[in-house]
């Protein structure tokens, strides 16, 4: 292709998403659709192409045309092939890690081809462990998934790009905001802090015989009890971010209705406790 052949590139990083397996067979079908047009633009141009069997050009962009998806499960299942292929394979994985396609793949692979108009689509189903404390929850979290869509036909580019983004729109996960960065600094300002100085109340509350003989142990503790509260917090904050992922694959066995279930009752159950004993502290005063 010539460098004077100017081409767009549209990006988005997916941040809220919810798909099951209806709905990821959906949108692979609609890009399989788009790759077929893109198969048909390429044929228009074939005075362009250098492919090493001319007459038989209508088959092999027929065949570069067929989509190739890789998906990955939980117990490292990895499944490849066609779109119909793979999602009637009898060891279709019930939790999804990744789910990845490019459209241009074939037309690499077969004939060392770089067509004009392709995309690629990564999908991370993937969760961050609840105990895992290697990364701030001030940070937003990380995600791979990404769609991009690139090529020399504007109309083609721009068309793919919209309609991809406009299935994503009515596809949204539950409390993305939660997955932003600087979330986690704002619950520990307005909850985070009051809920550990609420904590070192209750514990005052229990007055302990030693701590009227020991100040100083006192003190240590209430500290220490005012740090537990907060670290409390991070378990609860990351556990929410595990119920409520950012992109999230469902299926029938998904227990998250149960955790979402006890998610919000520990939620509510803490903060009525925590107003229920300021109420009364102010009215006894």
């Amino acid at each position: 292709m010539s460098s004077n052949i100017s081409r767009t590139r549209l990006t988005k990083s997916l941040k809220s998403l919810s798909l099951d397996k209806e709905d990821l067979k959906k949108i692979l079908d609609i890009l399989q659709l788009r790759a077929k047009d893109a198969s048909d633009i390429e044929y228009k141009k074939s005075d362009k192409l250098e492919i090493t069997e001319p007459n038989n050009l209508r088959a092999n962009l027929d065949t570069c045309a067929e989509l190739k998806v890789t998906i990955k499960g939980s117990r490292n299942e990895e499944l490849f092939g066609t779109i119909d292929e793979v999602f009637k394979f009898p060891s279709f994985p019930e939790k999804i890690t990744s789910v990845y396609v490019n459209s241009r793949l074939i037309y690499e692979s077969n004939f060392d081809h770089y067509p004009s108009n392709s995309f690629s689509l990564l999908i991370d189903f993937r969760k961050h462990k609840i105990l895992d404390f290697s990364f701030s929850p001030s940070e937003r979290t990380y995600n791979e998934s990404e769609f991009i869509v690139e090529g020399s036909d504007n109309m083609w580019v721009n068309g793919v790009y919209f309609e991809i983004d406009s299935f994503i729109k009515t596809k949204p996960s539950k409390f993305p905001n939660i997955h932003k960065g600087g979330i986690y600094d704002i619950l520990i300002w307005f909850f985070g802090i009051p809920f550990g100085f609420w904590l070192c109340y209750r514990v005052i509350l229990l007055k302990f015989s030693f701590f009227s003989a020991h100040p100083f142990i006192e003190n240590l503790f209430l500290t220490y009890c005012f740090f537990v509260g907060l670290f409390f917090l991070r378990i609860l904050f990351h556990y929410f971010r595990w119920v409520y992922p950012m992109i999230e694959y469902k299926n029938k066995r998904d227990r998250s209705l149960g955790h979402q279930a006890a998610i919000l009752s520990i939620s509510i159950g803490l903060i009525g406790k925590v107003i229920y004993d300021f109420i009364r502290l102010v009215i006894g005063s």
